[in-house]
């Protein structure tokens, strides 16, 4: 869970001072939650350093010179998890942003793509890992 956060605070910082790219560490979680936002286009993409192995380059995005993602809300934290049920996901979080969810089925997904899709989803709940705001 810390390089989670640690990934999270690092692309938030590079946002912030306007740099291209950012490094982070390489865990399977980190790779993750990465696919997610590059296959949302939250990112332009990332690369694993050829100099350092366990560290990946984090290529952020901007449009028109402003960055496409803003921050990141933290939720779930190593001593406080937060789960929810697919009640729960569909009342409060559908109107409230966009957030990460991680399920035992389907691995991370986002809440506007559980919702979207709801039909294929089996109607269940997850850790609530973080909102994203853009």
């Amino acid at each position: 869970m810390k390089h989670l956060y640690s990934l999270l605070s690092n692309i938030q910082s590079g946002i912030v001072v306007r740099h291209k790219l950012v490094h982070v560490k390489r865990t399977k979680m980190n790779l993750e939650v990465l696919n997610l936002l590059y296959s949302e286009g939250f990112i332009n993409g990332f690369s694993i350093s050829e100099n350092k192995p366990h560290h990946i380059c984090v290529f952020l995005k901007y449009v028109d010179d402003k960055p496409v993602l803003r921050k990141f809300r933290i939720i779930s934290t190593s001593s406080k998890r937060v789960y929810v049920s697919y009640e729960t996901i569909v009342k409060q979080l559908a109107n409230n942003g966009l957030f990460v969810l991680s399920t035992n089925r389907y691995g991370l997904t986002l809440t506007d793509d559980y919702l979207r899709h709801s039909d294929i989803f089996i109607r269940t709940g997850g850790e609530l890992l973080f909102q994203i705001i853009f």
